[in-house]
C-alpha cells in the first residue's frame, strides 16, 4: 500500500516537531513518524535549556521544573568558576509532547511506533508493527537522532560521540545552579548535577576512546557527591544515551532530503547541548521544505544548508577544535593542574574560550 504527502519527517523529537510545525503552518501536508510508543520516553537528557529558547517556543508552566540562575564549574585543581547561565530545567518528556501536540494542532499527522526501514526512488518504506507501507514524499526531513537512518540514505553520519549515564537522585539541599565537574576519572567529558526541585539529574559523559565505561564513571562520581553532602544515596531513575560531538555532518542536504538535530550533528561538541539548535534549525528545515513544495522546486532546499552553516558552523567548529585540544590533554595523562589550565581555554565558562570576548552564555 502506498500513500503520499508533501513533507515526511522521521523522528518526533524537538527537531522533528519544530519542522513539522513550521511546514504545517505554511499549509502543506505533513506526516511525522516516530519509532517510540510514547513521545519523549525514556528521557535521555540532562534537561537544561537556556532562556533564549523561549524566543523560539513557548514553555508551558507544566514543562518547567525549575529556573536556573548560574552555572558553577568545578575544575580538577579545586578552582570553582561561577557564571551567569539563565535558563530552565525542563521535564523533557512533557516538552517533547508539547511540541508534538503543537505540530498536530497545526495540521501535521503523527504516527507512533512507526519506523523508516528503507528508501528507493523517492519512496520511503515504513513499518508499523508487522505492517509495511510506502510513503512518497516531495521532501524528507531526517530528525531521527545520532544514528540516523535517513542520514545513511544520504551517505552521511556522525562518527564522534560522547556516551552518557545518568541517575535521578534526591538532593541534600536545594540548588539554583547547574553544577559541572571536570575530573580525571571522567575522561573526554564531564559530570553534572542539574537540579529539579528536591531531586537532580546526576550524570556523566565520557569518550570511550579512554576505555572508561559511563556506568563506572558515574558510580565513582556519585560516591564523591554523596561524600560531599550534595546528594542522597538513593537512585530514583536510570538512563543514558549518546551525543554526537563531531559538529555538523558533511552534507545536510541531498536531493529531496534534509537532516536536522542530532542526525545532522548539531549538538555542541563541548557542552553536548543540542535542544536549542534542534528547535531553531528544525523550524528552518520545515519552512524551507514547505516553500520547496509550494514552488514545486527542490532547488529551494539548497538554502537550508547555507542557512544552517551560517548560524552554526563557526560555533560548532570552534567547539570541536577546543574539544580536540582537551582530548590531547587527557591522552597525554595531564595532571589536575595541567587539565585545569587547559580548561580555561576549552570550556565555555571562561573568557579564554571566546578569545577574551564577552559573551552571553
Amino acid at each position: 500500500m502506498q500513500t503520499t504527502c508533501d513533507v515526511l519527517i522521521v523522528g518526533a523529537g524537538p527537531a522533528g516537531s519544530s519542522a513539522a510545525l513550521a511546514s504545517a503552518k505554511i499549509g502543506v501536508r505533513v506526516v511525522m513518524i516516530e519509532k517510540k510508543r510514547q513521545v519523549g520516553v525514556p528521557v535521555q537528557c540532562a534537561e537544561y535549556v537556556p532562556w533564549q529558547i523561549t524566543q523560539e517556543v513557548a514553555l508551558p508552566k507544566n514543562v518547567i521544573a525549575q529556573q536556573i540562575v548560574v552555572m558553577r564549574t568545578h575544575l580538577p585543581d579545586g578552582e570553582m568558576k561561577e557564571t551567569q547561565a539563565r535558563g530552565f530545567i525542563i521535564h523533557r518528556n512533557l516538552f517533547d509532547q508539547h511540541l508534538v501536540k503543537t505540530a498536530f494542532d497545526a495540521g501535521a499527522e503523527i504516527f507512533l511506533q512507526t519506523r523508516a526501514v528503507g528508501y528507493e526512488n523517492g519512496v520511503v518504506r515504513i513499518k508499523q508493527g508487522k505492517q509495511e507501507l510506502q510513503i512518497k514524499a516531495q521532501v524528507i526531513i531526517g530528525a531521527d537522532g545520532p544514528y540516523s537512518t535517513v542520514g545513511k540514505w544520504m551517505g552521511q553520519g556522525n562518527t564522534e560521540f560522547i556516551h552518557t549515564a545518568q541517575y535521578q537522585m534526591y538532593l541534600c539541599h536545594g540548588l539554583n545552579s547547574t553544577e559541572v565537574y571536570f575530573r580525571k576519572d571522567i575522561p573526554g567529558g564531564y559530570g553534572w548535577v542539574f537540579p529539579k526541585g528536591n531531586v537532580a539529574n546526576v550524570g556523566v559523559g565520557v569518550d570511550l576512546q579512554f576505555e572508561v565505561k559511563p556506568g563506572e564513571a558515574l558510580h565513582r562520581f556519585v560516591e564523591y557527591l554523596h561524600a560531599c553532602g550534595i546528594i542522597e544515596p538513593e537512585v530514583i531513575k536510570r538512563t543514558g544515551g549518546v551525543i554526537p560531538t563531531g559538529g555538523l555532518v558533511k552534507r545536510l542536504h541531498h536531493s529531496n532530503i534534509l537532516l536536522v538535530g542530532d542526525a545532522a550533528g548539531m549538538a555542541h561538541p563541548i557542552t553536548g547541548a543540542g535542544i536549542s539548535n534542534a528547535v531553531i534549525c528544525g523550524r528552518m528545515a520545515g519552512e524551507i521544505a514547505a516553500k520547496a513544495v509550494l514552488k514545486n522546486d527542490l532547488d529551494v532546499l539548497k538554502g537550508y544548508e547555507e542557512e544552517c552553516r551560517l548560524v552554526l558552523d563557526e560555533s560548532l567548529m570552534r567547539a570541536r577544535q577546543k574539544r580536540k585540544a582537551m582530548e590531547a590533554k587527557w591522552s597525554d595523562g595531564a595532571n589536575d593542574e595541567e587539565l585545569s589550565k587547559a580548561l580555561h581555554s576549552s570550556w565555555i565558562a571562561f573568557e579564554e574560550y571566546w578569545g577574551g570576548e564577552k559573551h552571553d552564555k
